[in-house]
């Protein structure tokens, strides 16, 4: 039956997923099985899509025509648009059978949703795609759609033990996305499998799949000026996957030149607070309803001087025209993904931090489940391409992955 009916069974699966694990890890801000049994249903009398078989979480940042979108604040209680975002619209066409909205952080930032990580319920699973994340973790989504402006996807695939993939900036539609930061917010999703992944891509781009390599990636280290805040299980999960791929026949070229990368972090912060405190400008207006977190980043962007904002984006194009120094001859750079290991609580999302210098050059970027750190949870890693190289980086993800055991989830226990 599964075979006849990949839709359905597909619904059907996570919905049981669904079942387990729900009630520990709150990813899910709606849900409506009911409707998407109805869909896989009707979608498997059609032809067979790329995303056949897929099940689709929806961040709850994107509009949807059939589900109110609250953006995760209770400023948009009740906000019903009229019409699905773009992206949502172009995997639904390729056959994913969506399920529901996902938890987001507060208008994709910094103040957390009640989303706990199923690795373990006592720690953030990251955000500000954190219910995404979550979700695909446990099985309760194939894929599922999430956001990055400074590191909502790599951060909480590192945590949760997926894969997230943020594709060049640009490279999929914003319409129908509550931006918060125009010049960097960045459609994402994660999956469980890269090949997955590559098929939303396709979906979302209209470029071609990515196929085998026809050679040994070109790999190099790229420690990044922040490599010293890095967790030592983060900086060893790098230095191991640089040892993991030579071993698979992967060519490992020099370091990167990291100076390129001087001072990005501060100009992405630049760059987000000012946008953000005009993009929010009607949100700015009902401080009453707003979190600390946000009021702060909204504040600071409304007092930086616009002198400071541009200085920020003129060290960005300064810093793109120097991304042939930074890869030199590598065709593919390995960095942290995150500081380390999810931290203990749900009152933040953890460091952002390696992140926003690949955000602010809008470079595709891949979170990759690889290690397990000292207390046992995930930590990832982050591969970077050159802008437009998406589909290099997808086919590396493949040709790792086919050599590196993934992670399994473990049972979930009490919160």
């Amino acid at each position: 039956m599964d075979t006849i009916e990949p839709h359905l069974a597909a619904v059907r699966r996570c919905a049981k997923a669904i079942d387990d694990w729900e009630p520990v890890v709150h990813a899910w801000v709606r849900l409506e099985l009911d409707g998407a049994v109805v869909a896989a249903q009707r979608a498997d009398r059609d032809e067979v899509r790329p995303l056949s078989g897929n099940t689709l979480g929806i961040k709850d940042i994107y509009d949807t025509a059939e589900q109110p979108t609250s953006y995760g604040s209770t400023l948009y209680n009740g906000h019903q648009p009229r019409a699905d975002a773009a992206a949502v619209v172009l995997l639904k066409r390729s056959g994913a059978i969506p399920l529901g909205k996902t938890v987001t952080a507060e208008f994709a930032y910094a103040h957390p949703g009640p989303t706990r990580n199923p690795r373990r319920p006592t720690h953030t699973p990251g955000g500000s795609s954190m219910g995404s994340a979550a979700a695909v973790a446990c099985g309760m989504a194939d894929v599922a759609l999430g956001t990055q402006t400074a590191a909502s996807i790599t951060r909480p695939a590192s945590f949760c033990g997926v894969y997230g993939f943020k594709p060049t900036y640009g490279a999929v539609s914003v319409a129908g996305l509550k931006l918060v930061a125009p010049s960097l917010d960045t459609v994402g999703w994660f999956a469980r499998d890269p090949r997955v992944l590559d098929a939303a891509r396709v979906s979302l781009t209209a470029n071609l799949p990515a196929g085998a390599l026809t050679g040994p990636p070109r790999l190099a280290l790229a420690r990044t000026p922040d490599w010293a805040a890095a967790m030592p299980d983060s900086q060893a999960a790098v230095l191991e996957a640089i040892t993991a791929a030579r071993e698979l026949g992967g060519l490992i070229m020099p370091e990167s030149r990291d100076d390129v990368l001087d001072g990005l972090v501060q100009a992405h912060l630049t760059v987000l607070a000012f946008e953000a405190a005009r993009a929010l400008a009607w949100e700015h207006q009902h401080r009453h309803a707003l979190s600390p977190q946000l009021l702060a980043l909204l504040d600071t962007g409304l007092h930086t001087p616009v002198d400071d904002y541009d200085a920020a984006r003129r060290l960005r194009d300064h810093a793109q025209r120097r991304v042939p120094a930074l890869f030199g001859d590598a065709d593919i750079l390995l960095t942290p993904a995150a500081v380390g290991e999810a931290p203990a609580g749900l009152s933040g999302t953890g460091d952002p931090l390696f992140g926003r210098a690949w955000s602010l050059l809008g470079l595709p970027t891949l979170a990759i489940p690889f290690a397990t750190g000292s207390t046992g949870l995930p930590v990832g890693i982050q591969a970077v391409a050159r802008a437009g190289h998406d589909r290099d980086l997808l086919s590396f993800a493949t040709w790792f992955s086919g050599g590196v055991a993934a992670h399994s989830i473990p049972p979930h226990t009490s919160a």
